[in-house]
């Protein structure tokens, strides 16, 4: 329990109306949604993250040439596709991130951050139904981090999404507490080194 608690808080802490706006009040506006962003964690109720994941689409359609809206809209709904109670909601929301994903996939190809949002988004349609999604987005998920890994091999995100899925895997299949935690490690060690290209970026 401990070390998926510090899955969780790492992956959480890593992501720290308009018209066509002004770059100032683009900055200000990702800033004052990154404040309600970056406390997010697993308690926040889910009206509060679905109202903050509309909150960067609205900023996302008035700046067509900036990717961190919309990526942050999608790990929004990504969250929500574990949150959500209701098996049809979940998969909803995780249509919005992939939608809003691939929004942000178009304004900055190759990107690795975008790749472990794919696999992140992979992995809760893989925990909505187990039994039968296991062939299609076991594989993608470890497709995706792959792909990360490539671009940016430091990207803490990476090794949080491994060490969580690796968590969750019954040990007989590689996987369990042993196996987690010097993946989980390595997050953190890779965090303690993250430099964020901007305040906007995903951090620590």
């Amino acid at each position: 329990m401990k070390l998926l608690l510090l899955a969780i808080a790492l992956f959480i802490a890593s992501l720290t109306s308009f018209a066509q706006a002004p770059a100032g009040q683009y900055e200000q506006a990702m800033t004052e949604a990154l404040v309600q962003f970056k406390p997010m964690n697993e308690k926040t109720p889910v009206a509060d993250v679905l109202a903050l994941a509309n909150r960067f689409e609205r900023i996302a359609e008035a700046e067509p040439t900036q990717w961190l809206a919309p990526y942050y809209a999608a790990l929004c709904y990504s969250y929500l596709g574990y949150m959500n109670s209701d098996l049809a909601d979940k998969d909803r929301a995780l249509d919005k991130a992939a939608e809003w994903g691939s929004v942000a996939a178009k304004r900055t190809p190759d990107n690795d951050e975008l790749h472990v949002l794919n696999a992140q988004i992979a992995q809760a349609r893989l925990v909505v139904d187990p039994m039968n999604r296991w062939q299609t987005y076991g594989p993608m998920f470890q497709t995706e981090l792959e792909k990360a890994g490539k671009l940016n091999a430091d990207n803490p995100r990476i090794y949080v999404l491994q060490g969580s899925s690796l968590y969750y895997t019954p040990e007989s299949f590689g996987g369990g507490t042993k196996a987690a935690s010097p993946v989980l490690v390595k997050a953190n060690e890779k965090f303690s080194n993250i430099k964020p290209n901007s305040n906007h970026h995903p951090t620590r």
